[in-house]
């Protein structure tokens, strides 16, 4: 009968464990540290360069509602203007009549 020794596990040594689990420790620690590493780098990015074009693209969106804003009180403005032209005209039209039926003697 063949005996395995009790050290050897699944057909390696104690020493062989011991490597496997060294080199798997240090590719996970290789890991752990580029991914702290690229997690800096990522908030760096998004605080120097997204951080300025977010704060820009709130500005402008607050300018176009301050436009938008603007731009509905001008239309609403015109349109009232519309309005009293219109009524302005038919006054201009009755009075136009009422003079020239002074004018032709008709008095109503």
């Amino acid at each position: 009968m063949h005996w395995v020794a009790i050290h050897y596990i699944f057909g390696y040594s104690l020493e062989d464990w011991v490597a496997i689990l060294t080199i798997i420790g240090i590719i996970i620690t290789g890991f752990k540290w580029l991914s702290k590493r690229s997690k800096k780098a990522i908030d760096n990015i998004e605080q120097n360069v997204l951080g300025p074009i977010y704060k820009e693209l709130s500005k402008l969106n607050r300018n176009m509602e301050v436009s938008n804003r603007q731009y509905a009180k001008a239309n609403e403005r015109l349109e009232q203007g519309d309005k009293k032209f219109i009524r302005h005209d038919e006054q201009l039209k009755d009075h136009e009549r009422r003079i020239t039926n002074l004018e032709r003697g008709n008095y109503k």
